[in-house]
C-alpha cells in the first residue's frame, strides 16, 4: 500500500534550508564582526600601551628567548628587543631609526621605513577584505602568561598564503601569543610572552588615523617594461619603484598583497650570480631565474609555490611605452 506524500512537506523543507542559510550567514557576520573589533583593538593596544616582558619565538625546531621594552614617549613609540639566549643581539626601534647591535657588538644604524611596524605588526588586517581567500574564525579561549586570552584564527582557503593565530589578552587586548599557520592551521612560527608587565600608570597614547599602508593600500596598474601573467590569485599590485643597489646597479621593485600576506618582485640586469630556484629562511621563501639579459628575484612570508608562480610569470614587455 502507498503511502500518501504530504505536499507540504517539500516547502516545509525549502523554508527550513532557507532558513538555516540565513542563520548560518548571520552567524558567519557576528564571528567577522567580533574578529575585526578583536583585531582593531590589539592593534591600538600594541601601538599606545606601555610593556615589557620576555618571549619565546619558535622557529626551525629552535626556542629564542627574547626581552621586548615597548614605550610611548613624546608622542613617539620606542622598543627595544634584547636576545636572551645565543650570542648577544639587540634592537632598538625609536623615532625614524632602527638600531641593531650583532653578535659582535659592532652597532648598525638604519633609517626605519615609513609605516614600518614593530616586532608585532597587526595595523591594517581586515575580516572584511580577507573572505575570499581567507576563513575567519573564533576559536574559543586559552591561557597564556597566566592570563585569559580569546583566540582569532585567519586560516588561508589555500597554499598559496600564511595565515595567524592570535591570542588577544582579555584586559589589555595585548597579542600574548602569535602564530603564523598554514592552510591546515598548522603552526610553521610562534612568538609567545611567557610573562607580561603592562604599566597601567602610564599615560596611553591618543587613538590616532593610521595611514593606509600595505594591507590597505590600493592596487597599482603594471605600467612600464614588465608585465606579471598568471599571478597568485588574490596578490595585487600595490607599489612599484626603483631602487639603488650598492652595485651601482638600477633595481625595479614589485610589491604584491593579498591585503594579508605580501611577497616582493626584484628585477635587475642579469649579474649571473643571482638566485636561480628556490631557497628560504624559516617561513620566508625565495626564488628567482633569468629572462632575457634579467635576474628576476620573487621574495615573501608566503609558501614557495607562490614566489615560484611571481617569478615564472614575469614576462618583458615586447613594446614598452617611453
Amino acid at each position: 500500500m502507498k503511502r500518501a506524500v504530504n505536499p507540504r512537506f517539500p516547502a516545509r523543507l525549502g523554508m527550513f534550508l532557507v532558513l538555516s542559510l540565513l542563520v548560518q550567514a548571520s552567524l558567519a557576520d557576528e564571528v567577522t564582526e567580533r574578529a575585526s573589533d578583536l583585531l582593531q583593538r590589539m592593534a591600538e593596544a600594541l601601538r599606545s600601551l606601555n610593556y615589557e616582558g620576555t618571549l619565546v619565538y619558535s622557529h626551525d625546531n629552535r626556542l629564542e628567548a627574547l626581552h621586548l621594552v615597548h614605550r610611548f614617549e613624546e608622542g613617539q613609540v620606542q622598543e627595544r628587543l634584547l636576545s636572551l639566549s645565543g650570542p648577544v643581539k639587540a634592537v632598538t626601534r625609536e623615532r625614524d631609526r632602527v638600531m641593531c647591535v650583532l653578535p659582535d657588538g659592532h652597532p648598525i644604524s638604519v633609517k626605519r621605513p615609513s609605516g614600518a611596524g614593530g616586532l608585532l605588526n597587526t595595523d591594517g588586517i581586515s575580516p572584511e577584505l580577507l573572505g575570499d581567500y581567507y576563513r575567519i574564525e573564533i576559536q574559543g579561549m586559552a591561557r597564556v602568561a597566566g592570563r585569559d586570552t580569546e583566540v582569532v584564527g585567519i586560516i588561508p582557503r589555500d597554499d598559496l598564503r600564511y595565515g595567524y593565530r592570535f591570542y588577544v589578552d582579555r584586559e589589555t587586548f595585548l597579542p600574548l601569543k602569535s602564530d603564523l599557520i598554514d592552510s591546515n592551521g598548522s603552526s610553521l612560527e610562534q612568538l609567545m610572552f611567557t610573562a607580561i608587565t603592562v604599566d597601567a600608570d602610564a599615560p596611553t597614547a591618543p587613538a590616532r588615523v593610521e595611514a593606509a599602508g600595505l594591507r590597505g593600500a590600493p592596487a597599482a596598474r603594471v605600467e612600464g617594461r614588465w608585465r606579471f601573467d598568471e599571478r597568485p590569485p588574490g596578490f595585487q599590485l600595490v607599489s612599484h619603484g626603483v631602487m639603488d643597489h650598492p652595485s651601482g646597479a638600477v633595481v625595479e621593485h614589485f610589491l604584491f598583497t593579498d591585503r594579508l600576506s605580501a611577497y616582493s618582485v626584484y628585477i635587475e640586469d642579469d649579474t649571473r650570480d643571482g638566485l636561480s630556484g628556490a631557497t628560504h629562511i624559516g617561513a620566508v621563501h625565495a626564488a628567482g631565474r633569468q629572462v632575457d639579459g634579467y635576474q628576476i628575484t620573487a621574495v615573501g612570508e608566503v609558501p614557495s609555490a607562490t614566489v615560484e608562480a611571481a617569478v615564472l610569470g614575469a614576462r618583458p614587455v615586447e613594446n614598452p611605452p617611453e
